[in-house]
């Protein structure tokens, strides 16, 4: 279930995105369309084609020419006209080869020509005009006669300047051989790495037919036996398959491991069914989100039926509730959950989570029984300390409210009580909330003082979430979106301390986009008011935060007075602008 990547390490079945994409899954219907059956079975042709068991030898262009119908299958995303695209490519790059071959071989046979007459010549040719001759021995009394020899003479024989221009001719033919050669191995190592990183890339998408369609290809186009990978040997693909079969990484190797993660796939949707139809849906979920991690486009796992999954999802959702329940330390909800689960997957194993249970309730029972021994000895502020504590541990102990009853009289519960209604009188809302703890017990069944204190609580909680969500925002710098959502709670809550010194941080940011806006307000409220300069002011506040919601709903009242029968279209136009503005972050 852990997946390592890119130098990290992460839990693949515990992982908000993966869970959510496994959740979708789980309700999809299953993808048995008449167009689903003929692309499976135009990937089985393709790869029968150049299987090399193919009666007659792999059929290359059978198999290219099926490429496009696969294509045209919505679920193939263009993956086979991607990959016909970079057959089509390499395809070129070896006729480019052969022809630059050939030319090697005319440029060879010119040379060859071209030696022999010089050759030829520089060994034959004479000069009879000169009499250039050398003496022989003759026959009788030593008589001499005379033989001729080859000419030495400027402009004949080795020093005539016809020699010397084909001696640079052979000269240019070997060195344009020689880059046609350097051109050759450059371009066929660029269309195979091209090829291949068309390969990698099907495999870390996890479409593994697509990388056996494409490994198969390639040993169709590259006929010179060079399988190697020429991948980063720092790469996670290439420590995968050097860390599984000890040797560099090949096409061969990746088509192993393609074939590979579709046989475990399969496996894991026969184990899924098993474990299903024995009712042990903890085990059948673990198998089905393993199976759908490794090969979330094979056909097991499309085609599994709906019914099938929702069994698995009911449980999986009853899992995450549970999860959910522990988190937020409502452990009586957490014990429910427990029980329902035991008892719709006999293999459900409940230890972690009732030893949590168990734990965290038997320590909240412990510090309420220290406070009621502390207030009984009347240490109210060790009763106060414990009392936080066990509500810190579970919140909702039930315990809580007898130990309430049993203190509502005391001096220092009455204090409490007091303390809030002088803080409320005040407006010190923070002191109420960094005192909450002390507060909750002393006005427990007082529904007036609780409904204020609960929505004091409420709104800081509010407040603390916008200030937390605003400060993300300006790391972003995003400071107009982080300005005008506390400039909006502001209004609500002009009194609170740490948002007005936030806004006031970001009001330096800030300055042009809250000029406009405070611009356009005063010209829209004036006793004469001017709409145009208003709206002009607004336009520009939006200009500078195109999302500003103030900003937009200026406008929007200005053009409800402007144009009052078009104000429906206009709002309805600028919310589809909006959605599609949205759409296409």
């Amino acid at each position: 279930e852990m997946v390592s990547w890119n130098g990290s390490t992460w839990a693949a079945t515990d992982n908000r995105l993966m869970a959510a994409r496994f959740e979708r899954y789980l309700n999809e219907p299953e993808d048995s369309s008449d167009a689903a059956k003929e692309y499976r079975a135009t990937i089985e042709q393709i790869l029968e084609y150049v299987s090399p068991h193919h009666p007659g030898g792999p059929d290359f262009s059978a198999a290219v020419r099926l490429l496009p119908r696969a294509s045209s299958f919505p679920g193939d995303a263009k993956l086979c006209d991607s990959l016909s695209q970079a057959i089509y490519a390499a395809v070129l790059a070896k006729k480019d080869v052969t022809k630059t071959r050939d030319l090697n071989k005319a440029m060879e046979d010119e040379k060859q020509r071209l030696v022999r007459k010089y050759d030829w010549k520089a060994a034959q040719e004479t000069d009879p005009s000169l009499g250039q001759a050398t003496p022989t021995a003759g026959g009788g009394g030593g008589a001499k006669g005379k033989g001729r020899q080859p000419a030495q003479n400027p402009g004949r024989g080795t020093n005539s300047l016809e020699y010397a221009d084909a001696l640079r001719r052979v000269t240019e033919i070997e060195a344009l051989k020689k880059t046609n050669t350097a051109k050759n191995e450059i371009q066929l190592v660029q269309a195979k790495v091209q090829y291949q990183a068309l390969m990698i890339q099907l495999f870390v998408q996890r479409r593994f037919e697509h990388v056996m369609m494409a490994s198969r290809f390639y040993h169709q186009i590259f006929t010179d036996g060079d399988n190697r990978l020429h991948v980063d040997k720092k790469s996670d693909v290439s420590k995968m398959i050097s860390e599984t079969f000890g040797v560099s990484p090949t096409v061969a190797a990746l088509d192993s491991l393609a074939s590979e993660a579709i046989r475990d796939v399969n496996k894991g949707v026969d184990a899924f069914k098993f474990l299903s139809q024995r009712g042990e849906l903890e085990s059948a979920a673990k198998r089905l989100s393993e199976s759908y991690m490794v090969g979330e486009f094979m056909p097991a796992i499309q085609t599994l039926p709906r019914e099938e999954k929702r069994r698995v999802l009911l449980f999986v959702r009853e899992s995450y509730k549970l999860i959910a329940a522990i988190d937020a330390k409502d452990y009586t909800t957490a014990k429910e959950l427990v029980a329902a689960l035991k008892e719709s997957a006999g293999d459900f194993d409940a230890t972690k989570a009732e030893a949590a249970i168990a734990t965290y309730t038997r320590v909240s029972n412990m510090h309420i029984d220290s406070a009621k021994l502390a207030a009984a000895n009347g240490d109210n502020q060790k009763a106060g300390e414990e009392i936080q504590k066990a509500m810190e541990v579970w919140p909702q102990n039930p315990k809580l409210a007898e130990f309430d009853q049993l203190v509502a009289q005391g001096s220092t519960l009455v204090q409490t009580k007091n303390d809030f209604d002088r803080l409320l009188s005040e407006n010190n809302y923070r002191e109420i909330f960094k005192r909450q703890y002390q507060i909750a017990p002393a006005i427990n069944g007082d529904a007036v003082r609780e409904d204020a204190f609960k929505q004091i609580i409420t709104n800081i909680f509010r407040i603390d979430g916008a200030l937390e969500k605003a400060s993300e925002f300006s790391k972003m710098g995003q400071s107009y979106a982080a300005w005008e959502q506390l400039a909006k709670l502001r209004e609500e809550f002009p009194d609170d301390p740490k948002l007005g010194r936030q806004l006031e941080q970001l009001a330096p940011e800030v300055a042009d986009f809250t000029k406009a806006l405070d611009r356009a307000k005063t010209l829209e409220q004036r006793r004469d008011r001017q709409i145009g300069s208003a709206m002009s002011w607004y336009l520009k506040a939006r200009s500078i935060y195109p999302r500003s919601e103030m900003a937009q709903e200026g406008i929007d009242r200005l053009v409800d007075e402007i144009l009052p029968a078009a104000a429906g279209s206009y709002k309805e136009d600028d919310q589809s602008s909006a959605s599609a503005d949205s759409y296409e972050d």
